[in-house]
């Protein structure tokens, strides 16, 4: 069978053979190349150092002569022994060189870390100072917060459990503990602080609940004067304005002139108004734990029955309504319906 001569597949062969030959004839260039030159270099290198080594092996006499000349000594010292020892002398040269600025910047750092030494010494005894200040204005708090917390919690089984604290809720008691031989007394005298204070806060929680309920009670009890004035009768026996003889007065007079707002003393709500005999024109309030007031011979009311009332709120006018010599405001305070002393409860004046 014959082949054509263009037959595609053929030329493409051709192409691909002819391609490889061409890779192979460059190939062999650059080696060959290479290695002339590595013949070349490694001839040169040789012979550089034949003549290096041929100098260096070459020797110099050195010779000692006295002055009476009587003898003379000699001795013959290779170049590279001399090599040697210049080359050994300008690297104790160097390291003496180096030795010395090194020990001299470890002076001049010497002197810096001493002087901040000092600084730090002084600071740490004014630190010192401090911590040990701090804890006897400390112990100086401690009994006020034991009383207000007895105050609080009302026994004094409780007192001696304010300080009670359970070290097992810090980490680094235990540490601290293994390095009480070289750690200064400060750091520890700080933790204890840091404990007295934790319970301290603790204690201050337990008083300010106490304070907060006993507020909201304040709050919802008659607790401030009725009205602007002057007082001119107290609870209790006393002389009868009306004659002779002595009555007994269920409340306090305040005297102030005609139409002075009178104010509820206590948040509540108004059970009655109107008229009521010898008290004139009354209001009066039930509050919260049983407590009552009543505000009588008022020249007006500015509120009615079953009408809630905040304390401070005007709910009436002082008059001489009732039996009355003047113009003022009878307040009484009722618990359970029996009249009480109202002084101890106006301790805000408007």
């Amino acid at each position: 069978m014959k082949v054509k001569k263009d037959d595609p597949k053929l030329k493409k062969t051709g192409s691909g053979d002819a391609m490889r030959y061409r890779i192979k004839q460059y190939h062999n260039r650059v080696r060959k190349s290479f290695t002339e030159r590595y013949y070349i270099w490694k001839k040169k290198s040789g012979k550089w150092w034949d003549r290096f080594i041929e100098k260096g092996h070459e020797k110099m006499t050195v010779m000692f002569i006295p002055h009476n000349e009587k003898r003379i000594f000699n001795f013959q010292i290779s170049k590279f022994f001399i090599s040697f020892f210049v080359v050994l002398f300008l690297i104790v040269l160097v390291s003496s060189s180096y030795a010395i600025i090194k020990n001299a910047a470890i002076k001049r750092e010497e002197e810096r870390l001493l002087l901040n030494y000092k600084d730090i010494r002084s600071h740490l005894i004014r630190f010192e100072r401090q911590t040990n200040r701090i804890s006897d204005l400390f112990g100086d708090i401690k009994p006020y917060i034991e009383e207000l917390f007895e105050l609080s919690a009302g026994s004094d089984e409780s007192v001696a459990r304010i300080w009670d604290f359970d070290e097992s809720t810090d980490p680094d008691i235990k540490e601290l503990n293994k390095l009480r031989s070289i750690l200064p007394d400060e750091i520890f005298t700080l933790r204890q602080l840091q404990r007295d204070f934790i319970c301290t806060t603790n204690a201050v929680k337990t008083v300010k609940n106490f304070i907060d309920v006993r507020s909201k009670v304040i709050n919802d009890t008659p607790s401030i004067v009725p009205n602007a004035g002057h007082i001119t009768s107290l609870f209790g026996w006393r002389r009868s304005p009306f004659g002779f003889g002595r009555d007994f007065h269920t409340g306090i007079d305040i005297a102030a002139a005609g139409g002075t707002p009178i104010r509820v003393t206590a948040p509540g709500t108004v059970e009655a108004t109107g008229w009521a005999g010898g008290y004139g024109y009354m209001v009066r309030v039930r509050h919260k734990y049983g407590f009552e007031t009543l505000y009588a011979h008022c020249s007006s009311i500015y509120v009615g029955k079953g009408q809630n009332v905040t304390r401070g709120q005007v709910i009436a006018g002082v008059g001489q309504t009732g039996n009355a010599t003047g113009n003022h405001c009878h307040y009484e305070v009722r618990l359970g319906n029996t009249p009480i002393n109202p002084y101890p409860y106006m301790r805000k004046i408007w």
